[in-house]
């Protein structure tokens, strides 16, 4: 298969010098990445900024922002068999990104904030036939409920949770679900492993459909 990964959490700038972003590590993504290669598959990973080593032998598309990952996933993704979202994708990024670098002033300082682009909305929308779309899900609450209805809003094929606890961390506990099958936990481990279990189980979906 030809699989497209995102991984890493977004920077979203306010001036040239600070952005908003999120504790993502980009660990699962390229572990993701590694484990599609050594399954035979051809890579593609867009990745946001990351201190992980991404694999020497996946195609790399560096990213910072949102609308950059927005553009790179168009770009890539009616070439692929799978899509797989496991960047930390910023929900909103600032209205106006200030020209030069804000100075600290007395008083509170007010930044106006819109929604970015839906990346899995679009996807779902342009999706071909045969075509895997795999969303993950990080939840502080009602974890597998607000994954489910995820999976349904996007129409995914596929939805990965787990909760705040694995950020940045090298082992994971997740809770996967297929479209119209029963929820199934991985207990915890590495994220090496939870991403070869991952790969195996798009592996049986591809051939569900084919």
């Amino acid at each position: 298969m030809r699989i497209v990964i995102t991984a890493g959490g977004t920077r979203e700038y306010i001036d040239p010098v600070r952005f908003m972003s999120n504790a993502s590590s980009g660990r699962m993504g390229c572990a993701l990445a590694r484990a599609a290669l050594n399954a035979g598959h051809k890579v593609t990973l867009i990745t946001a900024p990351t201190a992980q080593k991404p694999p020497s032998k996946a195609k790399i598309v560096n990213v910072e922002t949102a609308a950059q990952m927005f553009e790179a996933v168009k770009k890539h993704f009616s070439r692929c068999d799978c899509l797989m979202m496991a960047a930390a994708v910023a929900d909103y990024t600032p209205v106006r990104k200030a020209a030069h670098k804000i100075k600290k002033a007395e008083g509170r300082l007010v930044i106006t904030l819109k929604p970015t682009k839906d990346i899995l909305q679009w996807a779902s929308r342009h999706k071909k036939e045969g075509q895997i779309l795999v969303g993950f899900a990080l939840e502080s609450e009602n974890l597998r409920r607000n994954a489910a209805e995820k999976l349904k809003a996007k129409n995914l094929d596929m939805i990965v949770a787990n909760n705040p606890s694995a950020i940045g961390r090298d082992r994971s506990a997740v809770h996967v679900k297929v479209r119209g099958g029963p929820w199934m936990e991985y207990h915890p481990a590495s994220k090496g492993i939870i991403a070869r279990r991952l790969i195996r189980q798009i592996s049986h979906l591809v051939s569900g459909i084919s």
